[in-house]
């Protein structure tokens, strides 16, 4: 999960200014060449790439997949439909390119998840926009499981690290069900400072 893209960095310094909010950014690094923990489940999720015919349903839960923990970058970008719509461009880029993956989670003829993955150079990759799970399916291992499907293609492509491609956020005193995600899947943190203001 992150804050905004690199070029929106003037208006969340500017939220944050004026709001007073205590959010830390985190950044998470993994080596792929050490063993990656089993997960197990109790649901049937599939896991699988997505599709570009999946573009419409992953519309449909982009945004709310990332609240409640994520409600102030929604406030941030001028509401549901200005946020929904930054992300899907994320969504259309991640579609359209071989070299990235997002990854998705499905109930039935639901998508419950998602997760982006992307390979650069010199056997380095990212995790895009981390990994985000609808409030009412998270805590069944659809997160780890999204979060390793990303490292198996990853690992498949002789990528060895991993970062986060921008930092994801906490606040003051609190860690988010991501940060807990990224650290029993074994993340690094290399770097916890307060946001910039």
């Amino acid at each position: 999960m992150l804050i905004c893209h690199a070029g929106d960095s003037s208006n969340r310094q500017a939220w944050l200014l004026k709001n007073k909010s205590k959010i830390r950014s985190i950044g998470f690094l993994w080596d792929l060449r050490e063993p990656l923990p089993k997960v197990r489940s109790k649901n049937k999720d599939a896991i699988r790439a997505a599709l570009p015919k999946d573009r419409e349903r992953l519309g449909k839960i982009v945004v709310e997949a990332y609240l409640p923990e994520w409600s102030w970058w929604v406030r941030q970008m001028g509401g549901k439909e200005r946020a929904r719509a930054d992300l899907m461009s994320y969504v259309d880029e991640f579609l359209r390119d071989r070299k990235k993956r997002i990854f998705v989670a499905e109930e039935g003829e639901k998508i419950v998840g998602l997760c982006g993955a992307a390979i650069y150079n010199r056997r380095t990759g990212t995790i895009g926009y981390g990994v985000a799970v609808l409030p009412g399916f998270r805590r069944k291992g659809i997160g780890s499981m999204l979060l390793l499907a990303a490292f198996e293609w990853l690992k498949k492509a002789s990528v060895r690290f991993v970062t986060l491609e921008e930092e994801t956020s906490g606040f003051e005193n609190k860690d988010t069900p991501a940060i807990f995600l990224y650290k029993s899947l074994g993340g690094k943190i290399i770097s916890d400072q307060p946001a910039s203001r």
